[in-house]
């Protein structure tokens, strides 16, 4: 009686685990590369050429350039965009769009901003990214949650607006019309735009 045959199916092996450091080289050079040539300019063979690593070991822990660039930008520390505690509203609303104007004009807000571009047409980067983009907590949220217990506001709205107004008139006074965001544009956004569109039921 003949033995069965022996199968030709491969057992794929887990792909061994990075070091720390080795993985930390990589990920910055993801980072770095992103920074200087955006999404389309990234690929597994510049990284690799980077970090010195070889295209094989980037292929065996991120598949796709998506996976690669989320990990990347998961595993830079977070900015704190969490708004320290003025005593008035309109203090606390100075001080996060502040702090937003800082991080969009530094090299994070301008690798954010340019794979909020290549997310509209990227449907895995973009299921990726949201989970890490979109804070459970919104920093405007808590900004008139401290308000409303201070007595200074009504919190029947979803202050979510703010965010959705002011942001992207940060986002594109510096990008698109390249101009300052100083501190007389935010106190703008401040006194013209989120006071009285939180306050006007009040």
């Amino acid at each position: 009686m003949s033995e069965p045959a022996a199968s030709t199916t491969a057992v794929a092996r887990p792909a061994k685990r990075l070091s720390a450091s080795r993985e930390r080289t990589i990920l910055r050079a993801v980072y770095e590369i992103l920074a200087e040539s955006g999404y389309q300019g990234l690929h597994h063979e510049a990284v690799a050429t980077r970090a010195r690593t070889s295209k094989a070991t980037l292929y065996r822990h991120w598949p796709t350039k998506a996976e690669l660039v989320t990990t990347a930008i998961s595993f830079r520390p977070a900015e704190d965009l969490r708004v320290p505690d003025t005593g008035t509203l309109r203090g606390d609303l100075l001080a996060y769009l502040q702090l937003l104007a800082e991080w969009m004009s530094g090299e994070p807000g301008a690798v954010i901003s340019g794979l909020f571009v290549t997310m509209r047409n990227d449907a895995e980067l973009a299921a990726l990214l949201r989970p890490l983009l979109i804070p459970a907590v919104p920093p405007v949220r808590a900004v008139c949650e401290r308000a409303e217990r201070r007595g200074e506001l009504a919190l029947d709205q979803d202050v979510r607006f703010i965010d959705e107004l002011c942001a992207p008139a940060l986002f594109m006074r510096h990008a698109l019309l390249g101009q300052p965001l100083d501190a007389e544009f935010v106190e703008y956004l401040v006194d013209d735009v989120a006071m009285p569109l939180l306050t006007r039921a009040t």
